[in-house]
């Protein structure tokens, strides 16, 4: 890092973030809270531009939250062209853990990590906390945010039939062995084409045969009426 440069600090909250911004010598220059919203980022960067005309040094910046909370203000600290690091929270509490303070409070941490920055040329702990984040391609940083988004969509899909299977199993277990896959469409369909399910078991090979997605082969295993029949018996009184 250089040791000539102006270092930000963001302890990073879900609507209000701490912001502490000191010099090389430790000296603390300004302290405020900001919110997570467009007019909250834009005092951010008018507020290090006001430090940057007195000290033309570059700037660093580290914070909690990468990727997390902080964002979309992570990534519009890179697109300034500040350096950014990313505070590891396990080993800020180890630190906080050897080096304790009398209270805990965003103002406190804040000012904790902007310590960071000046012990990290001299304390191995203080360094590993403090971990810079590589820039990127845009095309990366978007494929990355899909990836992930396809991720939660799949592991959403994934509880929603699980919660669907039991329930069939609890009410009616013998539908489930007319498919391998209770996520099959046309299985979906078939379950939801009547607003009981005990209206199933009277379905004529016509009104299969509408449902969307059924055709002749699935219209048949849904008339096996000795699987479909015991399966809407465990329905009756």
């Amino acid at each position: 890092m250089n040791p000539l440069s102006i270092r930000v600090a963001i302890d990073v909250g879900c609507e209000r973030h701490r912001v502490a911004i000191g010099l090389p010598d430790g000296k603390l220059v300004e302290e405020f809270d900001i919110d997570h919203t467009a007019s909250g980022f834009s005092e951010f960067f008018h507020r290090i531009e006001a430090v940057e005309r007195r000290h033309p040094w570059p700037v660093a910046v580290a914070m909690e939250g990468y990727n997390g909370w902080a964002r979309p203000l992570d990534g519009q600290i890179r697109r300034h062209g500040h350096r950014l690091f990313s505070v590891n929270n396990l080993k800020l509490a180890r630190y906080k853990e050897i080096f304790p303070t009398p209270a805990k409070t965003d103002a406190i941490d804040a000012r904790r990590i902007l310590e960071l920055f000046r012990l990290s040329e001299h304390v191995p702990l203080a360094k590993d906390t403090l971990q810079e984040v590589a820039p990127t391609a845009v095309v990366n940083d978007k494929l990355k945010r899909l990836t992930r988004r396809r991720k939660q969509l799949v592991q959403e899909r994934v509880r929603i039939l699980n919660r669907l299977q039991a329930d069939l199993h609890a009410v009616c277990p013998g539908l489930l062995s007319i498919t391998p896959d209770a996520a099959n469409l046309w299985f979906l369909n078939f379950l939801t084409c009547r607003d009981d399910v005990s209206r199933l078991a009277k379905l004529r090979l016509s009104s299969l045969l509408a449902i969307p997605g059924v055709g002749k082969t699935y219209a048949a295993r849904a008339q096996r009426g000795h699987v479909l029949y015991l399966a809407i018996c465990l329905l009756l009184p």
